[in-house]
């Protein structure tokens, strides 16, 4: 039993001395210095510095005797309205806190993949945490980087993976109905047509991927917090600016 009071007025933040002199006042009443100082075996200066911490901390009562000040130990129940202050007081301080905290900062990491690596990117992609990717994509070129035994969006679609697609008209490769769209999880749009480009640019949860051509074998991805919301800011102005691109028959 005395062990287990020893360890919990320790994490209630007594040091060894608080908790002895607290513990030998319990069982002397009023009194002054000195017989605390006789009790514990402390020299009265420490003991004075322990009875003032104990009074500051709420668990010991001072009062004037004359010219001298008495103490005493306030009833141990004392020590639960405390606890209970203090977790009322955390309570409310706990959404200001929240409101300080800033995301931890993480160094973006770049990985380049050359040629036959490229496939290596959409497999991660197939694992987007979001379940969501977006690409601004050149499909013929895209295609010859990626090859034809990939089968991505086979795959993308089992894995539930949906696909929001921004696409160049002049270098599509396919007709999609609405329907085939549905089935296959995708949202896709034609940009404006004035915008031919060749390289394609990919991006889910933190991470954008680039695609040059097949011609010149590069692709890199870039995780970034702030780059994907770049991009995705990107992604929305497009968006609003390209038209649907059903053109398949039901």
């Amino acid at each position: 039993m005395k062990k287990e009071i020893q360890e919990v007025l320790e994490r209630f933040g007594l040091r060894e001395t608080d908790r002895r002199v607290y513990l030998a006042m319990l069982s002397m009443g009023s009194t002054t210095l000195s017989p605390i100082a006789r009790q514990t075996g402390l020299p009265v200066t420490t003991v004075q510095s322990v009875v003032r911490r104990l009074v500051n901390i709420g668990i010991v009562s001072a009062t004037k005797r004359k010219s001298r000040s008495a103490f005493e130990a306030d009833d141990p129940v004392v020590l639960r309205r405390i606890l209970e202050r203090q977790s009322e007081e955390v309570a409310v301080i706990v959404p200001m806190l929240q409101k300080m905290k800033t995301e931890p900062v993480t160094t973006p990491k770049i990985r380049v993949y050359e040629r036959e690596r490229a496939a290596d990117i959409f497999h991660a992609a197939l694992g987007a945490k979001d379940k969501l990717v977006h690409e601004i994509v050149s499909a013929e070129d895209l295609q010859d980087v990626l090859g034809e035994k990939f089968h991505f969006t086979r795959r993308r679609v089992n894995e539930g993976v949906r696909l929001n697609s921004l696409r160049v008209e002049a270098h599509e490769i396919k007709k999609y109905s609405k329907a085939m769209h549905v089935r296959e999880l995708r949202e896709a749009k034609f940009l404006p047509r004035e915008l031919t480009f060749r390289c394609s640019i990919m991006f889910w949860d933190n991470t954008v991927a680039f695609f040059t051509t097949k011609a010149e074998g590069l692709a890199w991805t870039v995780e970034s917090k702030m780059l994907r919301e770049t991009y995705e800011q990107l992604f929305t102005l497009l968006w609003s600016v390209s038209r649907t691109m059903e053109t398949a028959k039901e």
